[in-house]
């Protein structure tokens, strides 16, 4: 800012009307605050640096510092990615993300294989992890959950005159309700109906372009006056699950529900839960996951499992009995015996689709050591995961639920 030094201030009002008086006097800009899993996630590693006198976490081989090599893993995966640096930059108060190495090559990119996930929506919006269709067009697979970015792109051609979604401040005290609904819709509590009714249900539930969404309140009726075909309308305040909401007219909703039958489209009515769950005459199991913990005596093994929880996350197409019969003698359940902690019936979904999802989604918590046998062979895990068992719960009863809704 430069003030003119060119014209003679003699006077409090010369001050307030030269050019660079509003610039002298604007309130420095407030970064918004509102909860996202992303920027808690950076801010966890500055906490862990401020800890340790400005130490980066490093990727270690010790095992009593798997935690550190977490997040070492999530601060080298955060400067690959320039989306993530460009959001969290705000946040980066101890210049974290200022690397000169930070661009990463497209040839690099390329070359690997694995695929870079910012959220869960991302992997289950993944061609190569979820369909082996690769014409399979974009409104047959999920909705985002976790990005705006994503969710923008869905809505380019949505009319201006409908309510434009907004993060929501308060989603903390709802997120345990869309959890509940989605175990329960894993676990056949719950099921989907094709919309038909020209209605919507106050606390209702509701599934539009495969996107969970709640009907918190329905406000007073009004005339119409725009020549449509219902006389009365409302303004309803809906919540998605992906923490966004908006508040749009009853009709309109209703309309977007039934859909075009010529592509495709239209909603569907989550039902009140049902304890008696009964397969329909098309309902295939295609299988099971499987949550495991270990028993093994290995010295290794026991040391993590002292200071971390460790847990498998598998699939089976047959019972989990039989697959973890001979588990003692399978490198991937340890060398060691095992505990069924979990599983889950799976009906009517993909089950490579299914397992390379939750695999992608648990990535961040892979336990990535080598661990020696008592054979004396080297064992490299890939489908254990240092996590607590209510996140592995909660990934897969979202993953589940919304290939369901997907189809």
């Amino acid at each position: 800012m430069k003030i003119d030094n060119s014209r003679p201030i003699r006077s409090l009002d010369d001050i307030f009307n030269d050019p660079a008086a509003d610039e002298l006097l604007a309130k420095p800009k407030k970064v918004q605050v509102t909860y996202d899993p992303e920027v808690e996630k950076f801010k966890e590693i500055e906490s862990w640096v401020k800890e340790h006198n400005g130490k980066e976490p490093e990727k270690t081989t010790d095992l009593s510092r798997l935690g550190e090599r977490k997040l070492a893993s999530r601060l080298k995966e955060i400067r690959e990615d320039p989306e993530r640096i460009e959001l969290l930059k705000p946040y980066d108060k101890l210049g974290l993300l200022k690397q000169e190495d930070q661009n990463v090559a497209l040839k690099e990119k390329v070359s690997h294989e694995k695929m870079t996930f910012n959220s869960l929506d991302d992997i289950l919006n993944d061609d190569s992890a979820l369909f082996d269709n690769s014409g399979q067009s974009l409104n047959s697979k999920l909705f985002d959950t976790g990005s705006l970015n994503a969710y923008k792109k869905s809505q380019e051609n949505v009319a201006k005159n409908k309510s434009k979604r907004k993060t929501m401040d308060d989603f903390n005290k709802y997120r345990p309700m869309f959890k509940k609904v989605q175990a329960e819709l894993t676990s056949g509590k719950r099921h989907l109906v094709r919309y038909g009714n020209n209605k919507l249900k106050l606390h209702g539930f509701y599934v539009l372009k495969g996107q969970l969404m709640y009907i918190e309140s329905i406000g007073s009726e009004f005339k119409n006056n725009n020549r449509s075909d219902t006389d009365t309308d409302a303004r309803l305040h809906v919540i998605y699950d992906n923490g966004t909401e908006n508040f749009p007219l009853r009709n309109g909703l209703i309309a977007s529900l039934y859909g075009s039958k010529q592509r495709g489209g239209g909603g569907k009515i989550v039902t009140e839960p049902d304890n008696k769950f009964e397969f329909g005459a098309n309902d295939q199991i295609t299988g099971y996951v499987y949550v495991l913990k270990s028993l093994s005596n290995n010295a290794d093994v026991k040391r993590i499992q002292e200071d971390h929880p460790l847990y498998k996350v598998g699939f089976t197409s047959g019972t989990v009995e039989r697959r973890i019969a001979n588990a003692e003698n399978e490198s991937t359940y340890l060398y060691g015996p095992v505990k069924v902690v979990a599983e889950y019936q799976v009906i009517n979904l993909n089950p490579e689709a299914l397992e390379t999802a939750l695999h992608h989604a648990l990535s961040q918590y892979r336990l990535d050591v080598d661990i020696k046998a008592a054979n004396g062979k080297i064992i490299h895990p890939r489908e254990w995961f240092v996590v607590d068992f209510e996140t592995i719960n909660d990934i897969i009863n979202e993953i589940m639920s919304k290939l369901q809704m997907a189809n």
